[in-house]
């Protein structure tokens, strides 16, 4: 606490310092460094200069990692290459360097940062067709969205990051990076992904054996993925649908206590920031239906941290694997292997394709669904509250990516699209309902990662959808959000139903 304190007022009163004690931020010395954060930097900086740092942590980027090799470079140069940050000043005080904001740049207690707000829509070269849920990120940070189902985004970001870059990813298609100042002055960035085709010399020499790929997934889990909690910034968002029309609707922020890969009996845990719900049911509707505990089913999905079968070892004989393509993401390559169940098995199981990074053997992607064939038993998906009613699942579709940050990956979107038909007795005709829910990783937290309070936490089994509203695209204000695609937008307009708000 002292430090703290120490750090802040030394930045604001603006003390004068010797030209002595400031010459030690010229002193040239030589420093590799090999994946290092900004704190292993400042401890490589002590032992050659005996001179110690301080600084308020919030203010320093620990989630960067970097690679250098500094040849008689000068601390205060090694210290701006490396924090990249031109807001920060250094003050020499006896033996200690002190890091801080610009006292030109402190803002009174109760100033908002400036937004920079970033639209795009995204779409593929040769089809020209718009692409959903195209990851989009800021450069060097834990910031980022996805496109909707049209292919449009919104970004909104601190104005810190005005000279950062904007990247695009996208598996199977050439990375794409922007200036943000280039990108916030456009009303609109229209961006074009070009497929990315591999040297047939690429093909031949990768290993072909999709179990032992999916094995090698497996053991590199801990490496691959986060082992500390982490606290994220999400936006989650559920429909229900008869026919055409859409009858329940609800979309939140939220942030998740998301505990460690590894083994763990500490679950993931979700606190609600600010909501609205709607329901659209007439009085002539004797059937409503609601997504029980949508809120953790994304959670749920996330199949690094609750491993879905055809990712467990232990079932490996219920499923045929195949590899079938080798792509890229994000500028690596990737195998592609589909899967399907064996024959002879009379429970519906799954069938898809995921997604292994050929390097590090992570699994960054997947998308499966039920496979509903013609005499397979089909899982009860629906909890009937009512005995007049009979379910017949139609299909059940999920998909799900992770995000690379700091050399691991972290969830960063997750869908499930569920489609049934539902017959009442004596009626002659089943009616076609469809359910949705997703959710989207804005922002990261690795550092202040305290679990949240228990009268915080969203309770399990939570029927989301109690209240009614309008379609207000300026609720959120300058929070991220998903962009509700062009149809889901009408739909939503066109109900004229009571406005009520949660926060």
């Amino acid at each position: 606490m002292k430090i703290y304190i120490l750090a802040i007022i030394l930045c604001i009163i603006g003390i004068r310092y010797s030209n002595s004690q400031s010459s030690v931020l010229e002193k040239k010395i030589n420093l590799q460094l090999k994946n290092n954060t900004a704190s292993d930097i400042f401890k490589k900086i002590t032992e050659k200069t005996n001179y110690y740092f301080t600084y308020n942590s919030e203010i320093i980027n620990q989630n960067k990692y970097l690679t250098y090799n500094f040849k008689n470079v000068s601390i205060k140069e090694i210290l701006d290459i490396s924090l990249s940050d031109t807001s920060l000043i250094y003050k020499v005080v006896d033996n200690h360097i002190v890091i801080c904001k610009n006292r030109k740049q402190f803002k009174p207690a109760d100033y908002q940062e400036t937004k920079i707000k970033i639209n795009g829509k995204i779409s593929e070269a040769d089809t020209k067709k718009n692409l959903p849920f195209v990851s989009v990120g800021i450069l060097n940070s834990t910031i980022g969205t996805v496109t909707n189902e049209s292919g449009n985004f919104t970004l909104q970001i601190d104005s810190v990051y005005i000279d950062s870059t904007l990247y695009v990813i996208h598996l199977g298609y050439k990375s794409v990076k922007i200036p943000v100042r280039e990108a916030s002055e456009k009303e609109i960035n229209n961006i074009i992904l070009q497929a990315e085709y591999l040297p047939i010399q690429e093909v031949i020499i990768r290993i072909n054996d999709p179990i032992f790929l999916l094995k090698k997934a497996l053991e590199h889990t801990q490496n691959n993925y986060f082992q500390k909690p982490t606290v994220l910034s999400a936006f989650y968002r559920e429909g229900v649908y008869k026919k055409e029309t859409i009858l329940n609707f609800s979309e939140a922020l939220i942030t998740i206590y998301k505990s460690p890969y590894k083994s763990s009996l500490i679950t993931d845990k979700i606190k609600i920031e600010k909501s609205r719900k709607i329901r659209n049911v007439e009085k002539s509707d004797s059937l409503i239906i609601k997504l029980k505990d949508g809120l953790y089913s994304g959670l749920e999905l996330d199949i690094i941290k609750n491993p879905v079968d055809f990712l467990n070892s232990e079932n490996l004989q219920y499923y045929k694997y195949h590899l079938t393509d080798l792509t890229v993401y994000d500028g690596k390559l990737v195998y592609a292997i589909d899967f399907e169940q064996i024959g002879g098995l009379e429970d519906a199981l799954f069938k898809g394709r995921f997604y292994i990074e050929t390097e590090t053997f992570a699994i960054i992607a997947a998308e499966f669904e039920l496979n509903l064939k013609e005499g397979n038993k089909r899982p009860e998906f629906v909890v009937k509250k009512n005995k007049k009613y009979s379910v017949e699942p139609i299909s059940a579709k999920y998909s799900i990516n992770y995000r690379p940050v700091n050399k691991k990956y972290i969830l960063n979107h997750v869908r499930a699209d569920l489609e049934m038909k539902i017959k009442r007795k004596k009626e002659l005709f089943p009616t076609k309902y469809r359910t949705f829910f997703e959710t989207v990783i804005f922002d990261i937290d690795t550092i202040r990662t305290e679990k949240f309070e228990s009268e915080e936490v969203v309770k399990k089994n939570l029927v989301f959808v109690d209240y009614q509203y309008i379609y207000d695209s300026e609720f959120w204000g300058n929070e991220n959000f998903i962009k509700p695609d062009e149809s889901l937008k009408e739909a939503l307009k066109r109900l004229k139903v009571k406005l009520i708000l949660s926060e």
